[in-house]
């Protein structure tokens, strides 16, 4: 996709002619219950996205008479058109202005976007799984180390995702439970390398330490045989990224203000840099019980690859939720929609897991997950922010 197109010549020519084929058809889709949306420059350029309930389309005007309208630079509006930013990133950054109407419509228009400007397909979360041979694949499936390959990479090609058991034994993962919890104890709040969160009743919390708590038997786990055996299931030939980002994570209940502890449905690249980073995989190494009581993850079945879709689900009843235990590990790649749900349970036991990520050969550490988590931490906590 060409990115030299200025903002008119996009909007007087490309995205005419795409409203003209499927695309308009597929971002009307993706429309239909959103107010009108104006996106503008600050020298007062602008067009309008609107819905047309009468014949089920989508227009696009010049000028900014819609219910919504929006202020970025030109240079941010070339990094939506060419995905490398998002609208949540643009706003979490403050590089967008609402001049009128509200945020949260502004954000809600990603999907319908997304399939205008990159030609992506949005996501359909009624729609089955199919495998390239056309038959229906079992979402909820979890596979061994030693069952079929090819089915395990069909799986994950198909579903941008796989649940392994059993690839850790129990006496290792339980060495590793314990590197984690002294990991835990000694983070001290503006540290630079943990991440806190806060609960109902004001308790402060650890809810990531950033580097492994420096631990070798952490830091070594992406690089681990048994580990980059699965991730070698993919059809692209990653690596682990280049940092010492590897993450303990710990699950609290009731909480508040998120350290990247509980996380909504979202794309691991939404925040902005796909791309840059994508396609990438991020790898969890579970160091116990993964469940809606612990707090699970929750995966949209084939959404990478895709716009997504406007998602309304408080409840976090979407998709598929894995249920882990200790030396279970998860892979998927990180332009799919996946949450990590708050622990139903007020008392624990809580999961805790290693997060890492995996990256084209060659990616620079900037251009990684990492990099931009520590744009939104320094968004949304400055006194934690560490350089990277």
């Amino acid at each position: 996709m060409p990115i030299e197109l200025s903002f008119e010549e996009a909007h007087e020519k490309s995205l005419p002619r795409r409203l003209c084929q499927k695309w308009g058809v597929l971002a009307a889709s993706q429309a239909r219950d959103l107010p009108s949306l104006s996106i503008g420059l600050p020298d007062g350029r602008s067009y309008t996205y609107a819905y047309r309930p009468e014949d089920s389309t989508l227009e696009l005007l010049p000028g900014a008479n819609a219910s919504t309208v929006v202020e970025v630079a030109e240079e941010d509006w070339l990094g939506l058109w060419d995905s490398t930013e998002t609208m949540l990133g643009l706003v979490m950054s403050e590089r967008a202005t609402i001049v009128s109407g509200e945020l949260a419509d502004f954000v809600r228009w990603e999907p319908a976007i997304r399939v205008l400007y990159e030609e992506l397909p949005p996501y359909d979360p009624n729609a089955p799984l199919l495998g390239s041979d056309g038959r229906e694949l079992d979402p909820s499936r979890a596979f061994h180390p030693d069952d079929d390959r090819a089915e395990m990479a069909e799986f994950l090609r198909v579903a941008g995702f796989i649940v392994v058991r059993e690839v850790l034994p129990e006496a290792e993962v339980r060495e590793l439970a314990n590197v984690a919890e002294r990991a835990r104890a000694a983070a001290t709040e503006g540290d630079g390398a943990s991440w806190w969160s806060t609960r109902e009743d004001g308790q402060r919390y650890v809810s990531r330490v950033l580097d492994g708590g420096k631990d070798e038997r952490i830091l070594s786990l992406p690089s681990d045989p048994r580990l980059l055996s699965i991730v070698a299931l993919s059809d692209y030939a990653f690596e682990p990224t280049p940092n010492e980002y590897v993450s303990i994570l710990y699950k609290r209940s009731r909480v508040v203000f998120d350290g990247k502890a509980d996380q909504p449905w979202h794309r691991d690249c939404g925040l902005g840099g796909h791309k840059l980073m994508c396609p990438m995989m991020n790898g969890s190494l579970f160091l116990s019980e993964a469940n809606r009581d612990s707090g699970e993850l929750r995966f949209l079945p084939g959404s990478w690859q895709t716009a997504g879709c406007i998602i309304d689900d408080p409840s976090y009843e979407l998709g598929i939720g894995i249920e882990a235990g200790p030396g279970d590990f998860t892979l998927h790649y990180g332009d799919g929609l996946h949450a990590g749900t708050p622990p139903t349970s007020a008392s624990g036991p809580f999961r805790s897991s290693v997060v890492f990520e995996y990256g084209l050969a060659g990616r620079k550490a900037e251009q990684s997950q990492a990099h931009y988590d520590q744009i939104m931490l320094q968004t949304d906590a400055p006194g934690l922010a560490r350089d990277t």
